[in-house]
């Protein structure tokens, strides 16, 4: 009587990260906030923000999180900080960006939302960016990191004007990598 190897499990999938999108409001000059604050009021910006990551995994620094000092309704979050100890109870706490991603895995797409660092270190790789460029020359202590523009191409821009609920003219655009 022969025996039968025993039936093994079917092979699943490996977890694949969602696409990853890099969303920012930014001076001409760069400046991406001042004193843990944005340094401007942009009512369709922040609308803009709401609609891309609604249904959306947002990945942060602590910093960052600490100057929204609350979850976002709608969106998981997940909160990259180099303190062992924090915790935030519906958030995912996580040392790095791989594990940002990795706790995000059932996402479709993840948005990097700041800070400068959070940036530096995702930029590598990130599939889009969604920038709203911010038509003023502004002082701030914060900057967004150096992109190699060559390696995204545009996709879509539309241009606003400043008007009662938007301090400075301004342009939406997607940028998708090469």
């Amino acid at each position: 009587m022969s025996q039968q190897a025993p039936k093994q499990a079917p092979k699943q999938a490996p977890k694949q990260a969602p696409k990853l999108a890099l969303i920012v409001a930014a001076s001409e000059n760069n400046v991406i906030g001042i004193n843990d604050d944005l340094p401007w009021r942009l009512s369709a910006d922040l609308k803009r923000f709401k609609a891309l990551t609604m249904g959306h995994a947002i990945i942060m620094g602590r910093k960052t999180f600490d100057s929204i000092g609350r979850l976002l309704p709608g969106r998981q979050t997940v909160i990259i900080t180099r303190n062992r100890d924090f915790k935030f109870e519906g958030a995912a706490v996580v040392h790095s960006i791989e594990d940002a991603l990795a706790a995000c895995h059932d996402q479709e797409t993840a948005f990097l939302t700041g800070g400068a660092e959070i940036y530096r270190l995702g930029l590598p790789r990130v599939d889009e960016i969604y920038l709203t460029r911010v038509h003023t020359e502004i002082d701030g202590d914060t900057l967004l990191p150096e992109i190699d523009w060559d390696q995204f191409e545009l996709v879509t821009t539309e241009a606003f004007q400043a008007d009662e609920k938007n301090e400075y003219d301004f342009t939406l655009s997607r940028y998708a990598r090469r």
